[in-house]
């Protein structure tokens, strides 16, 4: 396990300028996420998915596919098989394939509202690559299932577990076919990272596709996590209870028009309000963070929240209050009908053969230091990079001003390297 720090530390912010800043805003926060959940009523913003107009209106070419699961779910994916600004084949005639999945309540717009300049999916298509987007299911691109239809809560009974071996597994294995390869580069933020665990412990010969592997605020074990709704939240949810039954299964902060509201209004650029939406990504992700790129709010709020089922969540809270990284708890007696035993299996993380390169930050409320530390003790491949700026927070690793610098520009050096380093594709 390495740990490899290149940049000097600057902008920091100390613990008592954020303690100022805290409370009052705290509050705001706590309001504005009450009102999104309530949005839920004001009505579903209808077709509301803007990766592949956004992708077009840069000039970038774009393909939209669909992938069906093992267990029928319908995911849209999207994919960017060229640059305008670039023709790089490899040895073999094709593009080295790289895969993007996004964190939670998020979609694949997480990898291109930066803008051409600075989001990683059309960064690696002007370096060369055959960039695909993955959308998990239930967010904005993947409400759809073969039988069952999103209104109910069957379609919604489902985590991050399902995420990984199933949505996960799917889009890997469709990506690979449609691009003729045998392995490709694999990026991932916050709960894409978790699905990642899942899958290659749960089904290791998924090792085998993989060349790297980036993980941005990797999310496995959760014992010094510190975000203030989750140590709540723990304490109710975190646990199986009659009331962890009655929300779980339930449809998350979709897009709303209540929210397109907000966005209009309060994001925008002219708004005097605009400072509750950096509030808020400050409130999950960490305070005081000074690399949020404002410009992007708007954007930010028109495709986030993306939606997800409660029972995520609840998933993570679990892990909050067990200290295990392992699968979901439905109880002594669901459990014993599920796993033939009275507590859920943990993730064996010894089955990831891949070598694993983690990115992380001091300032992160969902992915603490000891915790992605700890992981990386257990891995048998794991090299560590720590953000040189004591500030940089949960969003950060996708919207900072300097993410090109600090974190795409180097995931692109690795993974060029391994290609020159590696055989086939």
């Amino acid at each position: 396990m390495l740990d490899n720090n290149s940049c000097a530390q600057t902008n920091i912010l100390t613990s008592k300028e954020m303690a100022n800043n805290s409370p009052t805003r705290g509050s705001v926060m706590l309001l504005t996420l009450v009102l999104l959940l309530l949005s839920r009523k004001i009505g579903l913003v209808d077709g509301h998915k803007v990766t592949a107009t956004s992708i077009s209106n840069h000039n970038y070419p774009v393909e939209e596919h669909t992938v069906i699961t093992h267990d029928d779910y319908i995911l849209t994916i999207y994919r960017i098989p060229s640059s305008p600004n670039r023709s790089h084949l490899n040895r073999a005639g094709r593009r080295a394939v790289v895969f993007l999945q996004h964190g939670i309540l998020s979609a694949s717009d997480d990898w291109i509202i930066n803008g051409p300049e600075a989001s990683l999916a059309y960064m690696l298509a002007d370096a060369g690559y055959d960039v695909w987007l993955g959308n998990a299911r239930g967010n904005t691109y993947s409400r759809q299932h073969k039988h069952i239809h999103p209104d109910t809560s069957d379609f919604w009974r489902f985590s991050w577990h399902e995420i990984g071996v199933y949505d996960l597994a799917a889009m890997l294995d469709y990506a690979l076919a449609k691009s003729q390869s045998s392995s490709l580069h694999f990026v991932a933020h916050s709960q894409g990272t978790t699905a990642f665990f899942v899958l290659m412990s749960s089904l290791p010969l998924y090792n085998e596709k993989l060349r790297s592997v980036h993980l941005l605020a990797p999310i496995a074990y959760m014992r010094d996590h510190s975000f203030i709704l989750s140590k709540l939240g723990g304490i109710f949810l975190g646990t199986p209870s009659f009331l962890s039954w009655v929300l779980g299964s339930m449809e998350l902060l979709p897009i709303t028009n209540l929210q397109k509201l907000i966005c209009e209004h309060i994001c925008s650029s002219s708004s005097m309000f605009n400072f509750l939406c950096s509030g808020l990504l400050d409130f999950i992700g960490g305070w005081g963070t000074r690399h949020l790129n404002q410009t992007l709010l708007p954007d930010v709020c028109a495709t986030h929240p993306a939606g997800a089922s409660s029972s995520q969540v609840i998933h993570y809270l679990q892990l909050y209050r067990s200290g295990d990284f392992r699968q979901y708890d439905h109880g002594p007696e669901l459990n014993e009908i599920i796993y033939q035993q009275p507590t859920p299996p943990s993730y064996n993380v010894q089955y990831i053969k891949s070598c694993v390169d983690m990115y992380y930050s001091e300032n992160d409320y969902m992915s603490a230091v000891g915790d992605v530390k700890y992981l990386a003790s257990l891995l048998p491949c794991a090299q560590l990079y720590r953000i040189p700026f004591r500030d940089w927070n949960h969003y950060d690793f996708l919207w900072s001003n300097n993410v090109k610098e600090v974190i795409n520009n180097k995931i692109i050096q690795k993974i060029r390297k391994y290609d020159e380093d590696g055989v086939g594709f």
